[in-house]
């Protein structure tokens, strides 16, 4: 190799590390100024988002049964006037989807009719809440008062008075550890299973077009007993109690026998006890 050549290397080596820095410092350049752009973007955004703009101009409930609009906004911490932002603070989410997860969360947990709460920001400043309610199903007996429950076990309210609801009433559930706007404990919801599959069987029969409806049976339940589920009870019109044995037991063909003595068999002022556990066909002991 001749003495030109060689000292042509250093020269371009050179060039490479040249070229290479330079890539780098534009590579930096190009995302400092990325960055910058981002940041200036982000402030805008946050400016405006605080801005009067964003002030709530008026709050508006739907899908409300059981409370009030202003009971409903109440526990949301959300004013008119205030900015909608600020009032939610910096929750990602909520921002995104222009929700307020926090006041979601807050109906839900304090008032326990409410099954679904959404609250969402119109554009630009009018508040949005849409509710989805439980419907009480059932009463039950609990400490002198009666708690309010829905078709899935959760415990919705406590009264001292349920005479103008007109619910069947379950009784047996202990209730021990629940709390009002949570579900059944494991017992309980086990017996309120029995409760509903017992209150299904006999609305089946009463809807059967055989018979007539006029002797529907479920009409004249005060109460149906599930704490033992061997053992489930009911009081027919205040006077007729009646065990119907084991949960698993209760059939079409015994209630329909149950309907055929109470309706047919026995007199409107005759009191006492039928009992199924002897067999499908049960005797009649007058009460004393």
């Amino acid at each position: 190799m001749s003495k030109k050549n060689q000292g042509t290397g250093k020269p371009r080596e050179a060039d490479r590390i040249y070229k290479r820095k330079a890539r780098r410092r534009k590579r930096r350049l190009k995302f400092f100024r990325s960055l910058l752009l981002s940041v200036l973007f982000v402030g805008t955004l946050v400016l405006l988002a605080l801005s009067p703009l964003f002030n709530i101009s008026s709050i508006s409930v739907s899908g409300n049964i059981h409370y009030d609009a202003n009971e409903i906004i109440g526990v949301t911490n959300l004013v008119v006037g205030n900015n909608w932002f600020r009032t939610n603070g910096w929750d990602v989410k909520s921002i995104l989807l222009f929700r307020s997860i926090q006041a979601e969360k807050s109906i839900e947990e304090k008032c326990h009719y409410v099954k679904k709460a959404s609250v969402r920001l119109g554009i630009p400043n009018k508040v949005n809440i849409a509710l989805t309610e439980r419907d009480p199903f059932v009463v039950s007996p609990y400490m002198d008062k009666y708690l309010i429950i829905d078709k899935e076990g959760y415990i919705l309210d406590l009264k001292d008075d349920i005479s103008g609801l007109n619910l069947p009433c379950v009784k047996g559930l202990g209730f021990d550890g629940c709390q009002l706007g949570q579900a059944l404990n494991a017992e309980d919801s086990r017996k309120f299973d029995i409760y509903i599959k017992v209150v299904d069987e006999i609305k089946n029969l009463d809807n059967d077009n055989v018979y007539d409806s006029s002797k529907a049976i479920f009409k004249y339940v005060n109460y149906i007993d599930v704490s033992d589920w061997d053992n489930i009870g009911l009081m027919l019109d205040s006077r007729i109690k009646v065990n119907l044995g084991n949960y698993k037991k209760i059939s079409n063909y015994r209630l329909s026998f149950l309907r055929e003595v109470f309706f047919n068999k026995l007199d409107k002022n005759d009191k006492g006890y039928l009992d199924f556990t002897t067999g499908d066909t049960p005797s009649f002991i007058p009460e004393q």
